[in-house]
Order: C-alpha cells, then structure tokens, then sequence
C-alpha cells in the first residue's frame, strides 16, 4: 500500500505542458496542486493548506516576482517556500528573485534530481520551522495561563515577549508592545527613574538589591497600575546574561486601601487639630488621652498638663453629677448632648455645650468630647431678654397696634393700643375669632394673603412681607379701615413660627382718598368735555374749509378764462393781475388742502388706497402744477429720473401732497435765475427722490424742528415768503404713512436738499406676505 503524501505542494505555470513535468517529477511523493496564473495560485494559497510553492517568473496575468512579494508579505503566508523557475539566468534576475523573498531558484530545463533535492530541502527546513513554531506556541500557552504578569526585557528595556496576563492588564494587543521601550512607553513619569535604575542593577549583575520592586504602569486608557514585581536574569546559550525576565502581581487596590487608610487618619489628625471647637478624648476611666490645640488655649494648658489630669479637674464641681449621669447614658446610646461649666487653669469658668461618642482611638475604646464655648451664646440669650422686655415696653407705649398671629390663626399677643382703635382689651382681642373682628369679604382678603405667604415659602422665599388695607369691627359697632403690614418670624433652624404685625387706623386718609376720587372723576368728566369741543372744532375746521374750497373752485375756472382771454383781450397789466390772482388761489389752495388732510387724519376718518404706482407721474403732476411760479423766476427745473424705476406702494390721490411743499419750498427759497435738481432713481431696490436747490438754506439748530406741525423758523421769514408752517408736517405724515422716510440736509446760505425714500411695491406686497 503506497503512503499517503504529507505535504502539498502548488505548481504555477501559465503553460500547462511545465505544469504537468513537474507533476511527474513531484506526484509519487507529494499532492501536487496546479495553478495557470499568479492570480489563481493566489486564490488557493488563500483558502487551502499549501506546505511549497513552485512559480514560473514569466505569466501574463502577473508574473512571478509579485505574487511571490505576496506571499511572503502576509502574515499567514510568509513562511510557506517559494522555488522560482525560470529560464532567465543573469545575475539581476536572481537579486530581484531574493528581494521579492523566493527561498530558491531552479533554471529551465529543469533537473528531475535538482528538483527532487530542493524540494526536499525546503520541506525538511519548513518542517523544523513547524515544530519550533509549535514548541513557541506551548511555551505561550503556558505563559498566557499563568495567573501573574510575565513580561521579558532585552538588554535595551525593550519588550521582547508579553504573556497574556499583561496584554489584558495594559489593554495593549502583544503586537503593539513587542519591540516597545518599556520605559518610556508604560511607566508614569515619576517612576522612570526608579525602574531604569533597576534594570542597570539587574543588566550589571547586581540583582540582589533590585529583585523585588514596585512601580506604576500606565495602560492604554491611561489608568494607572501599581504592580509588585519579582525579577530574574535572562542568559543566552553562551550563559551570558541577555535580558530580564520579570513576573508581577497588580497590587493597586491594595496600595490604594493602604493609602486610604493612611489619608483618613491623615484627614482625622488635620479635621482634629484645625477644628473650631475643643475637642478632648477621654478614656473609660475619664482621664484625658488627647486634645486638639484649641482645647489647650481655651482652657489655659499646654498638651503634656491636659494628659495628667482627669475629667473631675476641668469640670465645675456643680456639674459632677450631671457628668455622671450622662456617661452612663452613653454607654447605651453611644452619644449625648448637654451644657455644663468647665473650669481653667487660671480658676475661672467657661459655659460650654459638650457633645459626647463613643470611639476606637488608638485600638481602644474611647470618648470623643466635642467642647463648644457657649459664652457668646450666653450672652445673645441675656441680651434677647433684654431685648423682649424693651419690646414689649415698646409695644404696649406705641400707637400703632402690634400684634402676633399663630400659623392656626389665633391672636396670641395685642399690644395694649387696640383697645384705642377697637375698643376692647388686649385680653378681649386674644378670645375672638375672625369672625368677630373683620367682615367677610375682608376675612377672604387675609386668606388670599396667607396663601400667598406659603406659597413663597414653598418656593424658597423667606425674606416676605404682607402689606394690605382691610376694615375691623369697632365695639360700638361701626367699620374702621385699617392697613395692616405683615412679616413672618422663623426659629434658628428656619422654621416658620408667627407673623409679627402692625396696624394703624387709616380712617382719615381713606376720607381723603375718596376725595381725591371724587375728583379725579370730574377731571375725567371735564377732559372728555376737553375732547368732544376738540372734535367740535375739527368737525367745523372740516366744513369750513370745504364751504371756502367750493366757491375757491369757481373763483379759479373764472379767473383762467379771464387770464387765457377766453372772455376777451387783456393788456398786459389785466394778464399780470389775473396770474396773481391765480398764484394767490394756489397758496389758498394748498392750505386748504392741508387743513383738510390734517382734520380727517386727526379723526381717522382719511383711508388710503395702496396701489402700485409710479412716483415719475406723482412727481411730474406737481413740476407742472408749479410751471407758472419757476417761470416767473425763471428757474430752470431739472428732471432726472432714471429709466426702470421699480413701483412703490402708494395712493395716487394724496402722493402728489407730499411733493408739493416740499417743490414749493424750493422755488420760493431760491435765487431768480438759478436751477432746482429733482432726481428719482433706485437704491438698493427701493426708490430714493432727491429735490435739491441753491436757495437760502436753513440753518443746523432749526433742523431738528422743520417738521413739526405749524412751525416755522422765524416770524420775518414767514412774512416774506408766506407760508403755513404745516407742508412739510403734511409731507413727513403722508410719508410714513406710506412706509417711507423723509430727512433734509442743509445749511444756511448753502441750499436745501430734501431726501424721501420709499420701499418697492415688491418688497412690500413680500412683508405683507410673511406677517
């Protein structure tokens, strides 16, 4: 029966006639796997147990050097033996064969025994390979069972090999510290100095001194590790000391507790010496074992005088007794609380309030006495009495009536005075209920108030007072009004206990409140009189000035017959006295207009209608509207209004009102002869008009004022030029009106130039849309 082949070997050839000749060679002793291309031999390489590789160099898919570079680059395969044939033979074929990792070369045509012998060769050095590896993974095994850290250490400090135990512990995978300084890669920077010096011992021999050793790690998530360790010396075959060998144990929780432990008897000692209060420890047998230095400098002793005397020495001899009693109280409950007197090393005594537990101290039982000196307190206690008594001196002599409310709603103290203001006594007073003292619509008024302080007081709120006016019952039966004011009053520990109050007779005041009211009323009475004869006069103003614009309007139609010579010739002083009477209708004209404009806006009564227009045709109706007047100056009227200009938002009827004061102004502010600029363009998508002249200007303190309704800068100027004094107040109106603004820049003898911008239809009918 022939033996089944061992190993596997793969063939790789692009001609199929090599692939089976080296089949024949190879397939009595060995499973010969073909493969036709490198990217095939790759494949099977991937997924089957191959023990030799046998690769042509020359195959058109990808030759030999790269899948060979392959091989040996991958971690599972590296170790697999490559034997390149080929018919190259030259020297810079073979150096690129060993760069690309082939472990033999065999040269086309190829030798039966030649092939044989390599192939055996190769196998039998794989198969010591195998087993070393095997023997490797064993020793691992066991290192990685091992229950402590097991880490060895060439001579530079470097990690050579890493038990599991240790990957776990440092949170590294063996790979990433293999070849790391241990050091420099896992040792806290305050640990550095200590372990190198350790390893210098050991490296130089000296490893008595540096066997045994702690020191702190670091591991991946940056926890620090305290570990106990136990070193040894690595030799080589020669017994040459090579490296260190050490195993340790992770003592962190240990040291911590140890360090714990000493950092609260640390904390004992810093809480005992720096507290507040003295504190002494007694013994069982009540003789001072300790105390802190504040008992010392209360009681007048240093340290060494205090240990030599006993409990009977500082404690008053009054309070024996009681000191008795309560230590055998606290044998059973372990604690007590109570005041006594102790006594100094100078005679005298000291209040104090002294807190009593039983403790371990020094692996004995013990008592901890807290000692507090309560002479302050003492003395607050005299002082509050004092102070009571002032009190109620105070309270029974004061007019106003002082009183105390429990939380159950009981008087329980009435000063005196309430017998002034209700005529009964304070002894009267603490029996009534509610009931009898206030009415019932006022009872609701202290409950609403009383609500209100417990619900601040659940909410945090302790600094709260009450003020509020209610009416009481006088023992004769009639209504007295009152104010009473409120405040809560607490304990030490913040507890609520009463209300404190005062309350005064407000009797007079409320006689002068209805007075007061009383005539607050017929104020009200007499301003709404005020606002219905303001109505009145705008309602007449309103009639007035349309009776006046009706005839006016006859009066023009007649008149520009006669001035055209529709009725007849004229001479020319006839034409000059007919255009005066038409200019003087204009300037009637237009303050009849603003009258009107100025009554319906002041009784809302005016509604604009918003549609989109152009403001050219606006301003174009007012130029014309004033060509007489620019002519008779012989002003020149420069239009500029840009091509496009976008729509604005705006009533047809009443935007030629806006230009036309502020027009007006210009050419009756301005030389004869000289120019009046009206521009019209677009800024950043919104219209800007701009009317400019090169008249008189006004001055910069009187800007501010301009628009203001009736004003006007001088009294002189007025009677020179005419005027109302409410065009531009017209102007400013209609323009905020519509959305716009209005602003005049000017200054005197320099000109005026009056800017009024308006946003575009569009960007109007889009912030309608959004609100």
């Amino acid at each position: 029966m022939d033996k089944k082949p061992e190993y596997t070997l793969l063939v790789v050839d692009d001609d199929p006639l090599n692939v089976k000749l080296l089949e024949a060679f190879l397939s009595k002793d060995y499973v010969v796997r073909p493969a036709y291309g490198g990217a095939e031999a790759l494949d099977i390489i991937s997924s089957e147990k191959i023990d030799l590789v046998m690769l042509d160099i020359m195959m058109p898919d990808m030759n030999g050097y790269e899948v060979c570079r392959r091989i040996k680059a991958s971690e599972s395969t590296h170790f697999i033996p490559v034997i390149m044939i080929t018919a190259l033979s030259s020297k810079d074929d073979r150096i690129e064969g060993i760069e690309a990792g082939a472990d033999e070369f065999l040269v086309k045509p190829i030798d039966r025994v030649e092939v044989l012998t390599r192939v055996r060769t190769l196998l039998k050095n794989k198969q010591l390979y195998d087993e070393l590896t095997s023997e490797r993974d064993r020793a691992q095994n066991y290192l990685d069972i091992a229950g402590c850290i097991i880490v060895a250490f060439d001579a530079d400090g470097s990690v050579k090999l890493a038990n599991k135990k240790c990957c776990q512990l440092l949170g590294y995978e063996e790979s990433e510290l293999i070849g790391k300084n241990w050091v420099e890669s896992f040792v806290p920077p305050e640990d550095r100095d200590g372990v190198s010096s350790v390893f210098r011992n050991v490296m130089a021999g000296n490893l008595a001194g540096v066997k045994v050793f702690e020191n702190g790690i670091v591991t991946k998530s940056g926890e620090k590790k305290i570990i106990h360790w136990n070193n040894s010396y690595l030799r080589d075959l020669n017994g040459e000391l090579s490296g260190i060998l050490s195993s340790g144990s992770d003592v962190t929780e240990e040291r911590f507790a140890s360090m714990k432990i000493k950092a609260s008897e640390e904390k004992f000692r810093v809480l005992f010496e720096n507290a507040a209060d003295a504190i002494i420890i007694f013994d069982f047998d009540c003789n001072v074992i300790d105390a802190n230095s504040v008992a010392c400098e209360m009681l007048g002793y240093n340290l060494d005088e205090l240990l030599s005397i006993s409990r009977d020495d500082l404690v008053a001899p009054e309070f024996h007794g009681v000191c008795y009693e309560r230590v055998a109280d606290i044998m059973e409950t372990k604690f007590s609380r109570f005041e006594l007197a102790c006594l100094k090393k100078d005679g005298g005594s000291i209040p104090v309030e002294m807190g009593v537990r039983v403790i371990k101290y020094n692996n004995i039982s013990a008592l901890l006495c807290n000692v507090r000196d309560i002479s302050e307190r003492k003395y607050a206690e005299k002082v509050l009495k004092e102070s009571e008594q002032k009190f109620r001196l105070l309270a029974e002599n004061a007019n106003d009536v002082i009183w105390t409310l429990s939380p159950e709603g009981k008087f329980t103290y009435t000063s005196p005075s309430v017998f002034k203001l209700r005529g009964y006594t304070s002894e009267e007073v603490a029996n009534q209920t509610f009931d009898e003292i206030f009415p019932p619509e006022h009872q609701a008024t202290i409950a609403n108030a009383v609500s209100r302080f417990y619900d601040n007081l659940k909410a945090g709120e302790v600094n709260y007072s009450e003020s509020f006016e209610i009416e009481q019952y006088h023992k004769d039966g009639r209504l007295i009004w009152t104010e009473a004011i409120a405040n809560p009053v607490y304990d030490d520990d913040g507890n609520f206990q009463f209300f404190l109050g005062v309350t005064r007779d407000i009797s007079e005041r409320k006689k002068a409140e209805e007075k007061i009211s009383s005539y607050t009323a017929e104020l009200s009475r007499k301003n709404e009189e005020l606002k219905i004869l303001d109505r009145m006069k705008d309602e007449f103003l309103s009639n007035l000035t349309h009776e006046l614009k009706t005839p006016l309007i006859s009066i023009k139609g007649y008149s520009e017959l006669v001035h055209d010579e529709v009725m007849g010739p004229l001479n020319t002083k006839q034409k000059n006295a007919m255009k005066t009477v038409l200019t003087k209708y204009d300037h009637l004209s237009f303050l009849l207009d603003s009258l009107i404009y100025m009554s319906i806006v002041k009784s809302g009564k005016v509604h604009y209608r918003m549609d989109p227009i152009r403001i050219e045709d606006s301003l174009k109706k007012v130029v014309e509207y004033f060509s007489f007047r620019s002519q008779d100056k012989e002003l020149i009227l420069l239009l500029d209004f840009e091509e496009n200009l976008p729509l604005i938002k705006g009533d047809v009827e009443y935007m030629p009102y806006l230009f036309r004061s502020i027009i007006d102004n210009a050419i009756k502010f301005s030389p004869d002869g000289s120019k009046v600029l009206i521009r019209a363009f677009e800024d950043d998508g919104d219209v800007h008009i701009v009317v400019k002249d090169f008249g008189i200007g006004i001055p910069k303190h009187e800007l501010s004022n301009i628009f203001k309704r009736f004003y006007q800068i001088d009294g002189s100027m007025s009677r020179k030029y005419g005027g109302s004094g409410l065009g531009l107040y017209v102007s400013k109106t209609i323009a905020e009106i519509h959305g716009g603004k209005i602003w005049i820049e000017s200054d005197e003898s320099a000109g005026t130039t009056v800017h009024v911008h308006f946003p575009s239809y569009l960007k109007c009918k889009n912030q309608d849309a959004n609100e």
